[in-house]
């Protein structure tokens, strides 16, 4: 999957790349690193028709969302319990409250027996990626007071708690309505387009503002690719379910890194942070020896900002493929 980022050129270097003209005033600069084949036209269209102007779009929410980041396992066994504890606050809140199904123990590889493959057991399918291993190695060894005591366990916003950034399911409701109820630190505005041909890929923009003043650290934007509603096996209360509904599995993120990409002042335009992305889907999960496509109707991407001395998130929203 080929990941890319923003390059900043100038205004004169979008004039030498198209000679049409662009009726609207974004992109401020042009990227020349995204995945341009992945669209099925001229790029200099897409530059005209499809890049989206910001002034003109809405924030996607003027106020704080939550997201829960829930470490768990398909061979956990109290694990499906805490994802319908997380489930159930996205249902009382489904624009605002967000959940990421992370596959990832606190080892120091990020992996246990939770997460492993064991086709002889009936856990036939992989549900880790190198991004989610890396963050449950860090959380659970290199940042030895996380808090992070075992699966199932969850962070909300990553916002801490004494010190400690993980809890169990039965503190979720009221951390999420804690952030519910926060004021915003930073605004996120992003636009997703999606095209099925010729290679089911998606480019992303972003426009990330920093509205508290106050925030002086490092911020950096991480994408989780998210698929929803998967069907298979897992370890409910010590019995193999083999038809499992899993929700909101973290695939990965959008630039191969667990941590994002830093708000520099390269990236800036106008006192505002512009990120571009271009990305394929990836074909869904599934057993091992099976072969699977893609559904882009199953996932979305969620984008957040966080703060990267406290590692608080600011502000996170959701993206679908398909609307």
């Amino acid at each position: 999957m080929k990941v890319n980022f923003l390059v900043i050129l100038s205004l004169v270097g979008l004039l030498v790349v198209s000679c049409d003209k662009v009726d609207n005033p974004f992109p401020p600069s042009i990227n020349t690193d995204l995945d341009t084949t992945i669209y099925p036209g001229n790029w200099s269209d897409y530059i005209a028709n499809e890049w989206p102007d910001f002034t003109t779009l809405p924030n996607d929410d003027p106020n704080r969302n939550a997201i829960i980041e829930d470490f768990t396992g398909h061979n956990c066994s109290a694990c499906p319990a805490a994802a319908t504890v997380a489930h159930n606050i996205h249902v009382s809140n489904p624009s605002r409250v967000f959940i990421a199904g992370i596959h990832a123990s606190n080892t120091a590889d990020g992996t246990s027996s939770f997460q492993d493959v064991n086709v002889s057991q009936g856990y036939t399918i992989d549900f880790t990626n190198p991004q989610g291993l890396a963050l449950g190695a860090y959380f659970g060894v290199t940042l030895a007071n996380s808090g992070f005591f075992g699966n199932p366990a969850g962070t909300i916003n990553r916002v801490p708690d004494n010190g400690e950034y993980f809890s169990a399911d039965g503190s979720w409701l009221s951390k999420t309505n804690a952030v519910l109820s926060s004021s915003p630190k930073v605004a996120i505005k992003a636009k997703l387009n999606y095209f099925e041909t010729p290679k089911h890929g998606f480019f992303l923009h972003t426009e990330v503002e920093k509205i508290d003043n106050n925030l002086t650290n490092d911020l950096a934007m991480v994408v989780y690719l998210i698929e929803d509603s998967l069907v298979g096996p897992q370890n409910v209360t010590n019995v193999l379910t083999p038809n499992y509904v899993h929700r909101d599995i973290m695939r990965g993120t959008l630039d191969g890194t667990p941590w994002g990409r830093t708000l520099t002042s390269a990236l800036m335009t106008n006192g505002k942070y512009y990120l571009d992305y271009s990305y394929i889907l990836p074909n869904q999960l599934a057993p091992q020896g099976v072969t699977s496509t893609h559904n882009a109707e199953n996932m979305h991407v969620l984008i957040y900002v966080y703060d990267k001395v406290t590692l608080e998130i600011y502000q996170v929203i959701k993206k679908k493929m398909v609307p």
